[in-house]
This record gives C-alpha cells, structure tokens and sequence, in this order.
C-alpha cells in the first residue's frame, strides 16, 4: 500500500528537467530528494533505487525512477525504508527486465571486471560494517578512470577516481553487480 501512495507522490515530481544528462547524483539536493520511499524521503534512503535508475540510463534504457521505486519497494525494502534497501537482492530488478547481470561479493572481482561491462552497482559500508551505515553507487570506467555517480548526498556530479580505494575497501565492500 504505502508503495502505492510514494508512487503518486513520487509521479508529480519532474525529473527530467532537473537532471539533464539523465544521472541523478547528490539524492540530498534537487528534485529527487523530495520523492519518498517508505516513510522517508529519498534524500535520506534512496541511494540504491538511485543506483538502479543510474545504471539504467548508462544501458541505455532509461527507466522512470518513481516505476522503479514502487517496484523494489517490497522485494527490497529494510523496514519501511528506514535502512534504505538491501543490497543483496537488487539483481531482482535486472533479472525482471532481462538485463545479464554478474553479482559478486569480492571487491577486487568487481573492480577487475569493471571495464569489461558497461557499468555497475556496487554497494559498501560507510565506516564500519555491519552496525554502520552502506551506500549504493553505480560506477562506470570511463577514459581509465571509474567514474562514481550519486557519491554523496551533497555532490551534484558525478566523481571521477584513478584508483578504486577511493570508492571503497575490500574490508568495507558488499556486493557488486557488474551489467552489460
């Protein structure tokens, strides 16, 4: 239900104007923090529905971030939104619009492949893990750097790195998917 009514909400919300190269980096600034999901603004939780849209737009097949929402929210919401969404089973998405999708757990597996694939969605701990917070990104190599977009609340562009451990660590990744 809840899903429902932040899908209505989230509809009357234009996001094509705010963001015109189609990314949406910084989920706390602009028009995407205004959407809900669960009991929560985006701003506060949004990063992997970010992500999802994201690596939609870097495939070429954008997708309506409000649709994708109302979507994932019940395979993958973490009480009501509050933690956000769990990471390990956004493949759910990629599998049910038959995108091929790569899931790994091992940070150097990810970040190797990387520039075989046309992007990916890789999720961390914040500081420490398990009792910290996480963040889901997508990433991209781009001109032999790897390109994160959604880095943090604030940033409104996407951040460009020359080596991986300025996204993550191995003690702090998660899960990764690499999509093509």
């Amino acid at each position: 239900m809840l899903e429902k009514q932040n899908y209505a909400h989230n509809r009357a919300i234009d996001l094509k104007g705010a963001y015109p190269d189609g990314y949406i980096n910084g989920q706390g600034v602009g028009a995407v923090a205004d959407m809900m999901y669960g009991y929560f603004h985006m701003a506060w939780n949004g990063c992997e529905m970010i992500a999802l849209y994201n690596a939609m737009v870097a495939l070429g097949r954008p997708a309506d971030l409000a649709e994708i929402s109302l979507e994932m929210y019940p395979k993958s919401a973490v009480a009501w939104g509050f933690f956000g969404s769990n990471p390990l089973v956004l493949d759910r998405y990629f599998k049910a619009h038959g995108i091929p999708c790569q899931k790994t757990y091992r940070f150097d597996s990810f970040f190797d492949a990387l520039p075989l694939h046309r992007c990916g969605v890789l999720s961390f701990w914040n500081h420490r893990r398990v009792f910290g917070s996480l963040h889901t990104v997508m990433v991209k190599w781009q001109d032999g750097q790897i390109v994160e977009y959604n880095k943090s609340n604030g940033r409104a562009y996407p951040v460009p790195h020359d080596t991986r451990s300025l996204i993550t660590s191995k003690k702090l990744f998660i899960v990764g998917y690499l999509l093509d």
